[in-house]
């Protein structure tokens, strides 16, 4: 049981650094929508346009991060199996 919480622990950290990472670092919260400035073709006027996207952000981070050090430490409070000796 130790070993496989630890393993879990290590495969969390793992997928939610990398979705992170690919997923548009962001050092700031997670956003749903993302601005981008469209500018009007005919009167030039810039205007921020909302486009729904999900960014992960560094909180989304620590929580992934802080589950996973949840399993691990969780792992300690399992025994290790003990081998007789026949």
């Amino acid at each position: 049981m130790r070993t496989k919480l630890r393993v879990a622990a290590l495969v969390i950290a793992l997928v939610v650094v990398a979705f992170w990472f690919f997923g548009g670092p962001n050092m700031g919260f997670t956003k749903t929508s993302v601005a981008h400035i469209e500018k009007d073709p005919v009167t030039e006027i810039e205007t921020p346009r909302y486009e729904k996207r999900f960014v992960p952000g560094v909180d989304f981070l620590a929580a992934g991060l802080g589950l996973a050090a949840v399993l691990a430490a969780g792992s300690f409070l399992f025994r290790k199996k003990l081998l007789e000796k026949s």
